[in-house]
């Protein structure tokens, strides 16, 4: 991408590319019926597991980062994937995955809020680590639920 501009990348091709680079390498992302519903995505737009992306700097650089959310069906989970442009070529940094009942980003942290033990939600923040070129977690927390729990992320 010479631009350097990260939001002129399709969301579908990058999607699609770590799916197939994560094969080459022998972890697959998606089983076979999950690969199928993204191929779909074009055609299907309606019934696209992947969410429109979220464009946000986490790395602290001036530059936002993609954010990318996959619906996973069989579990009921969302796949998060953040990238952000190196040297012009699209580098994942962050590859999780949960039961989300939110995602948000706040001071430049990406916090993921998951159900856990009953009564309580696991509050999961990921912060960029400069020396590892990275999203870490920095902190896990368990909190009563919250009003926010019975909401589903926004899409």
């Amino acid at each position: 991408m010479p631009s350097g501009d990260i939001r002129k990348l399709g969301v579908l091709p990058v999607v699609e590319a770590q799916i197939a680079e994560d094969n080459r390498v022998k972890q697959p992302s998606y089983d076979e019926d999950g690969v199928k519903k993204i191929s779909r995505c074009a055609a299907e737009p309606g019934r696209c597991p992947v969410r429109a992306p979220e464009y946000q700097d986490l790395t602290g650089d001036g530059k936002d980062e993609l954010i990318i959310g996959i619906d996973n069906a069989y579990d009921h989970s969302l796949t998060v994937w953040v990238y952000r442009l190196q040297g012009g070529v699209p580098t994942r940094i962050l590859d999780t995955a949960g039961r989300v009942l939110s995602l948000e980003v706040a001071n430049g942290h990406l916090i993921m809020r998951e159900p856990s033990s009953p009564g309580y939600e696991m509050r999961t923040v990921f912060a960029w680590n400069s020396h590892r070129k990275t999203m870490e977690i920095q902190a896990v927390e368990y909190d009563q639920k919250s009003s926010a729990a019975a909401r589903e992320p926004a899409r």
